[in-house]
């Protein structure tokens, strides 16, 4: 079932804190002419749900809706029924209570176990060439934490394709850390969890 607009907003009401109790924009924005990387488009180009950017688009004229080209016109095969892409007027004009749940959560996804059940939240590691807080030792708000959690629970609740989409994403995951032979850490409103990359009595991920 597609999100409706009345799930995103309650879904954004969720999400309020920061991820870190500093500007992390501090760690990447030097080095990228003063630009936090997550707030540059030509590097992470901001994913929203249909009916997200047409709720935001109603609040206010921050967002824009955008069609990649050249070489992220690749990004408009792989996109999903119920994405969009978009930009905003930038960081300098940001109106943080009409981010979209795709700036309050980066640089986190969701992580599912075995059983396609919801288990917290993870670092988004193939974004770690871009954003230093991945590999950084800088604490996670745990107010952050707690509602990206519980945000995310609510949108798998909803959504039983994203359900499905992250439950991949997490399969993956445990591929790439079973390589290495490491656990995942897994984020949670209790603290930091090591999650098995094999099911516990059997070979299978």
């Amino acid at each position: 079932m597609a999100l409706r607009a009345a799930d995103i907003a309650e879904l954004l009401r969720t999400l309020q804190a920061p991820v870190t109790d500093f500007d992390c924009g501090t760690l990447c924005a030097p080095g990228n002419g003063g630009v936090p990387v997550c707030c540059n488009a030509a590097q992470v180009l901001p994913v929203l749900y249909k009916a997200e950017l047409a709720l935001l688009q109603k609040r206010s004229d921050l967002w824009r809706r955008h069609v990649p080209r050249g070489q992220d016109a690749p990004l408009r095969a792989a996109a999903r029924p119920c994405d969009v892409f978009a930009v905003c007027k930038g960081h300098t004009q940001c109106e943080r209570h009409n981010r979209s749940l795709a700036c309050r959560t980066f640089p986190f996804e969701p992580y599912l176990d075995h059983d396609a059940r919801f288990v917290g939240i993870v670092f988004a590691f193939d974004q770690a060439h871009l954003c230093p807080l991945i590999t950084s030792d800088h604490d996670i708000s745990p107010q952050f934490i707690a509602e990206c959690c519980a945000m995310w629970s609510r949108m798998l609740e909803l959504d039983a394709d994203e359900r499905a989409f992250y439950a991949g994403c997490s399969r993956t995951l445990r591929r790439q850390f079973g390589a290495l032979r490491r656990p995942i850490p897994v984020f949670t409103p209790t603290g930091v969890v090591a999650c098995p990359t094999r099911r516990a009595g059997r070979r299978g991920r």
